[in-house]
């Protein structure tokens, strides 16, 4: 039996197996190959070395146009199913489809599962219509290979090139090519294929049977063949212009020939796109056409280079750099502080002796001198303001900008610096790009701590004693060993160093730059150690009295309770028609649910959203929002905002909640097994006693200490004993009247439904005393005619289909990892008494926002 399962299991993995080894297979073949040809391959480099300008920017250009293509074809493989999505989607489509194709079995056939999410919630375009839109991309892309492949088997044997060795060969290929238009012509007329599909893979079945029955504009379906068919003539004169850029003697057929060998490999290949085979057996071909090893690789190598090189790094980068991305994030940061880094370095060290030559013959040495003086200081404050642009503030980006731009100039006065230059380039395009990224106003000096000024002060005794160590010696006639370097900075940074003689108008600079940071990094430290930070205090009595004014008269949310909690700050709209609550930590405002409004449509919430938001910003505090409704989401969507799924909150409904059954059979036996023990219920109505209230302790405690825990706030409270006194408190008691478990009852904005907040047990409290208590709570509340009872939240629960890579290692620490197994607990306490389910998120703008977010939480729920 065992090997039976063994055989099915095989058998149902066997075309994965397959895809699989013949990827290997690809890889070991170019392996062999760049063994054997290890001393072509050396000259390979000298040939594609001298390699012709002309011929390789046309290329170039050529690898542009092929991606221009392949854009405009998803763009009107939508338009023929009467979609529509710009081109710059469709051509990053592209890019980032192609990519992953490289790495998925059968890549081109199963990458339309890929990046459809964005064209989903930007363009509003449905999954099923994303499907189809890309499989008329790779149909059309099958036919248009098949056009251009079989007529270069034609003509190959028309011209009379079938070498004895090539005929099974093309016999092969004209087999496959044979293969493949059964197979489309089986599956329009639904015959054997198709038949087979549907047992195989029966949605992709329904996919192919929808796209038949869908309404397709020809003409534009025309268009997407003919762009396909243009991507071919590309590949051909990559080919062909391969040939060219090495001095051969290009020709057209050779290419046509060459190329449709490639597209049979690609359409036969199953993983890896060929990597490998191809090589091997285009070099082959092309030797068979009198080219020598050596030129036949070098053309390969070219030739791969315009087609699969360059778009993989596209494609690479396409998937990388979005704006909002956590890489992009850091990349304009990364890049300043190696810009500041080359600047110290390439001033500090002497200049190219030609180029300085050069150089003097159009500018003044004044100005080489300052140039160079310049690029220090700006390296310096470079450094500063790569760690400050991280946070996204407005200013350090302009001032990274401004430097970035001083320091191109810089680099060129200084000594014809070109590869500097192409550095600070660089960041200035990163940065532009990315300049909507920084909206923050200013960078808060009330947050600067005395840490920042020891890290300041080692930075500057660091540049110090580097600058010193590596100078040439004709700025100070004299050659700084390690010990002398560590002495001239530590007298420069405390303005004692009088007996230094610069000789140089760089020597004198790079000194005084040394007492200028010294003295203001001191400073800064002395300053920040007794300054008084201005931290945002917790909310007066008089606004929470007008929040909790604001939740009775237009509350709508279980959440509203903890909104008006004294932990809290308040942002009071313009209007007086609502607020939103909130606690701040550094950098962040973090927002507890959805405003408090009197009109709470999703317009009206994205108008107010905008306006805290901007307060905020004037605050340079960004806004994240913890615990929003799934039903809420669409507002923060469309203002562009991410989410991720923090877990489920549960509710029962007491109008159907019911201990009658077979389901309820193991809460009926627990209870009535306590009750027979002594056990009973009580329900102490408010104010309590002082009493009373040590007793709650002492079970408060005895929880906290057994489940290892300590109090959190935020969106829930804490063991309150002012709070408490004045609410319903329910309790379990053993026959001696002592508490074992409570729960207390807090007030719910909602008609209707009940809220509650602590649920605490005492460590030696029986089996079942909480089932009995929660059942005890719904029967009492539902006999007073109340609709629904919220139960909280469980973390990390409900994420079925994960939307991205957090989601699913969210999903992994939910169902696998040992530390996370109280939340699974937590649900299956909670599943006991039949409840609905409703998803909450948290909701941010940038993947940086994620990253911090774990440790905002942490700040923002621990109780002052």
């Amino acid at each position: 039996m065992k090997h039976v399962l063994q055989l099915q299991r095989f058998t149902k993995h066997w075309k994965l197996i397959l895809q699989l080894a013949l990827g290997v297979l690809s890889i070991l073949l170019a392996v062999f190959f760049i063994k054997q040809e290890r001393t072509e391959l050396v000259q390979v480099k000298t040939v594609l070395l001298q390699a012709k300008p002309f011929w390789l920017i046309s290329g170039s250009l050529l690898v542009l146009l092929f991606i221009v293509v392949q854009g405009w074809m998803y763009q009107y493989s939508f338009k023929a199913i009467q979609k529509q999505i710009p081109f710059k989607v469709g051509m990053l489509l592209y890019l980032k489809r192609n990519f992953i194709s490289v790495f998925i079995p059968a890549g081109t056939l199963t990458n339309l599962l890929f990046f459809n999410k964005a064209i989903e919630e930007k363009q509003g375009i449905e999954k099923s219509y994303i499907y189809y839109a890309s499989t008329l991309f790779s149909i059309c892309s099958v036919i248009s290979s098949i056009l251009v492949a079989l007529p270069a088997i034609v003509l190959l044997f028309l011209e009379g090139g079938l070498k004895e060795d090539m005929v099974f060969g093309i016999l092969g290929l004209t087999i496959i090519f044979g293969f493949l238009v059964y197979i489309v012509i089986s599956i329009i007329k639904k015959g054997f294929v198709f038949r087979q599909i549907e047992k195989k893979a029966p949605e992709f079945s329904r996919i192919l049977n929808d796209l038949q029955q869908q309404s397709i504009n020809k003409i534009q379906l025309l268009k997407v063949l003919l762009f396909s068919c243009v991507i071919e003539v590309i590949g051909i004169a990559h080919l062909y212009i391969a040939m060219g850029a090495l001095g051969l003697a290009p020709s057209l057929m050779v290419a046509i020939i060459g190329y449709a060998l490639v597209l049979i490999i690609l359409l036969s290949s199953p993983f890896l796109r060929g990597i490998g085979a191809i090589e091997l057996a285009l070099t082959y071909a092309l030797t068979l056409f009198n080219y020598s090893a050596v030129s036949a690789l070098s053309v390969v190598f070219l030739f791969r280079f315009f087609e699969f090189w360059s778009v993989m790094i596209l494609g690479f980068f396409a998937i990388l750099l979005k704006k909002d991305g956590l890489f992009m994030q850091l990349l304009a940061p990364i890049l300043l502080l190696f810009l500041g880094i080359v600047n110290i370095l390439s001033a500090l060290t002497p200049a190219l002796v030609y180029r300085l030559r050069l150089l003097k013959d159009f500018i003044p040495y004044d100005v080489i001198e300052v140039s160079n003086s310049t690029v220090l200081v700006v390296g310096i404050i470079l450094l500063i303001a790569a760690v400050t642009l991280i946070k996204g503030y407005k200013n350090a980006y302009y001032l990274a900008l401004f430097l970035s731009v001083i320091s191109l100039i810089g680099h060129l006065f200084k000594g014809i610096d070109y590869e500097e230059a192409i550095l600070a380039s660089i960041t200035i395009v990163v940065l532009l790009y990315q300049r909507k990224t920084y909206y923050i106003k200013s960078i808060p000096l009330q947050n600067l701590k005395w840490e920042n000024g020891l890290i300041l002060m080692a930075s500057v005794l660091f540049y110090g004693i580097v600058g010193f160590y590596i100078l040439d010696v004709r700025h100070f006639k004299m050659d700084f060993t390690l010990s002398e370097s560590i002495e001239e900075t530590i007298k420069a940074f405390v303005l004692i160093n009088n007996d230094l003689k610069p000789v140089t108008g760089f020597g004198r600079y790079f000194l005084v730059s040394i007492n200028l940071l010294g003295v203001s990094s001191l400073l800064y430290f002395f300053w920040s150690v007794f300054k008084r930070f201005q931290h945002a205090s917790e909310s007066d009595a008089s606004e929470i009295e007008i929040a909790k004014q604001m939740v009775e008269e237009f509350g709508n949310s279980p959440m509203d309770y903890f909104k008006t909690y004294p932990d809290k700050q308040f942002y009071f709209f313009k209007n007086n028609d609502g607020f939103v609550s909130y606690k701040t930590t550094k950098s962040y405002a973090v927002v507890l649910e959805n405003p408090v409004l009197k009109d709470i449509s999703s317009e009206v919430i994205q108008e107010k959203i905008k306006e805290f938001e901007s307060a905020m910003l004037f605050k340079n505090l960004n806004a994240v929002y913890y615990r929003i409704p799934e039903l809420s989401l669409e507002a923060y969507e469309t203002l562009g905002k991410k989410k991720l799924l923090l877990g489920e909150d549960a509710f029962v409904n007491l109008e159907s909640f019911t201990l009658e059954g077979g389901d309820a059979k193991p809460l009926r036996n627990a209870i009535n097994k306590l009750k027979k023990n002594g056990f009973i219920f009580k329900l102490n109505s408010a104010p309590q006693t002082d009493g009373f209230l040590q007793q709650l302790a002492y079970v408060s405690d005895s929880w906290l200490k057994d489940m290892e825990r300590s109090e959190l706030c935020f969106s829930q409270g804490v063991f309150d004993e002012s709070e408490l006194k004045k609410q319903t408190i329910l309790t379990i008691e053993n026959n001696d009247g002592r508490i074992i478990a409570f729960l207390n009852i807090i007030e719910s904005s909602i008609d209707g439904q009940v809220n509650f907040d602590l649920m605490r047990k005492t460590g030696d409290a029986p089996s079942g005393a909480m089932d009995f208590l929660f059942v005890e709570m719904m029967q009492h509340y539902k006999n007073l005619n109340y609709k629904t009872i919220n139960l909280g939240m469980v973390p990390l629960s409900g994420i079925e289909k994960p939307d991205n890579i957090t989601e699913q290692a969210l999903k992994l620490a939910y169902e696998k990892v040992k530390q996370f197994g109280h939340y699974k607990s937590l649900r299956f306490f909670k599943e006991k008494f039949n409840p609905y389910w409703i998803k909450v998120y948290a909701v941010y703008d940038t993947d940086l926002d994620l990253i911090n977010l774990t440790r905002v939480l942490g700040k923002v729920m621990k109780p002052k």
